[in-house]
């Protein structure tokens, strides 16, 4: 007799997989700038971390408005420059 429950396990890891997944983040990459020697010097956990390096530029770079900073410089008028030695009183 079958048991009532099904007790459904994790899957086993596949290497067929495991290694599609090293392949596509090498080509993430390649498309991101690192040469192909850098690459193929690389091992497997050296590549998944500059996976991660290259995803975190990518948010910062995404948060980061500059084209917000720039409108805000141009509108911005500059403060009147104090003379050296007035500010040297004050102290």
């Amino acid at each position: 007799m079958k048991p009532r429950k099904n007790y459904r396990s994790r899957p086993k890891k596949n290497g067929a997989k495991k290694r599609q997944r090293v392949l596509s983040q090498k080509k993430r990459l390649l498309a991101a700038g690192v040469s192909e020697e850098d690459i193929h010097r690389m091992t497997t956990v050296e590549i998944r971390d500059l996976v991660k390096k290259v995803a975190m530029k990518k948010v910062a770079r995404k948060t980061s408005k500059p084209a917000a900073k720039k409108a805000v410089k141009k509108t911005a008028k500059p403060a009147a420059k104090k003379p050296a030695k007035a500010a040297a009183k004050k102290k």
